[in-house]
């Protein structure tokens, strides 16, 4: 991706900003010394105020490298894989959810049913604040659950890192008054995505908003 050879004078630095989340690989060797040092740098580094990975040649002619993070009013950052057959969850808020009906909830359900593994990115937002940002790596038959359990306007971001693929869906509070609410999407065999928003039952306002397609 990046290759370049430089002659550093002392006290001089080289500043390399990535941006696109993906998984990286810096390797850096000064010949001179027979030295190299190689680092990774993944995906939950890209979520944090500041990440900075740093490579120093040593007073004894070594290289060393360390990552420093600063996470101050950083959202919740999750890095996880929904294994095949399998779940991933995460509950968003401080309510508890009623494990009979979930009701006064919202849930976003993301499903793989096909037979590739895709690497999908869900953000929830709060007027206009990331409230939660979760990289997932989705294997085949494997599901993301998400619930949120506190009343709200927020706005969900599904995307599939691989295609570019990217669904949008808003949830109002009324969302919240109903016995069941919940987005679902899923994502087919070539990484599109396809999402429905649906409340239901008794004793509420029904309101459906709902998508279908994507976007790279």
């Amino acid at each position: 991706m990046f290759e370049e050879s430089v002659e550093l004078e002392a006290d001089a630095s080289i500043v390399a900003s990535l941006t696109d989340l993906d998984t990286y690989t810096a390797r850096v060797a000064v010949p001179g010394l027979n030295a190299t040092e190689e680092v990774t740098i993944d995906r939950s580094q890209f979520s944090c105020n500041v990440t900075r990975t740093t490579v120093s040649i040593q007073d004894d002619d070594t290289l060393d490298s360390m990552s420093i993070s600063t996470r101050m009013a950083c959202p919740g950052v999750v890095t996880e894989t929904a294994p095949a057959d399998g779940l991933a969850s995460h509950t968003l808020g401080d309510n508890p959810v009623p494990a009979d009906t979930g009701r006064f909830s919202h849930s976003l359900r993301l499903r793989n049913p096909s037979d590739e593994t895709w690497t999908t990115r869900i953000l929830v937002e709060k007027e206009s604040v990331v409230q939660f940002d979760g990289v997932y790596t989705v294997e085949p038959e494997g599901t993301v659950l998400l619930t949120l359990s506190e009343s709200g306007a927020y706005s969900l971001s599904m995307s599939v890192l691989e295609t570019g693929a990217t669904e949008t869906e808003q949830i109002t509070p009324e969302n919240f008054d109903c016995n069941e609410s919940s987005t679902r999407a899923e994502i087919n065999a070539t990484g599109e995505l396809t999402a429905n928003t649906v409340s239901t039952l008794r004793a509420c306002d029904i309101e459906t908003n709902s998508t279908n397609g994507s976007s790279s």
